[in-house]
């Protein structure tokens, strides 16, 4: 079963370290520069989507990319299971 993702680590895009930081820290700049604005909605939107960057690019990055590399071998002996 596939599920979207609103934010896929997986992605090929998200594979240099400097792409997955930039990701984080860009909204949470703004959310700064909202915050200093006075426009609180706005501020707790954008930090709360650098704190979504955060967990699934920075924390949990390794640990998508061994379950994507599990999932890829279970599909590909499930194949050549399925040829014989």
């Amino acid at each position: 079963m596939n599920t979207l993702k609103l934010l896929d680590p997986t992605h090929p895009f998200f594979k240099p370290l400097w792409r997955r930081v930039l990701t984080v820290v860009l909204p949470a700049l703004w959310g700064g520069v909202e915050a200093l604005n006075q426009s609180w909605g706005w501020a707790i939107l954008f930090l709360g989507a650098a704190g979504y960057a955060a967990y699934e690019l920075l924390i949990m990055y390794d640990r998508s990319i061994a379950d994507a590399e599990a999932k890829k071998a279970a599909a590909q002996a499930q194949r050549e299971g399925d040829e014989e």
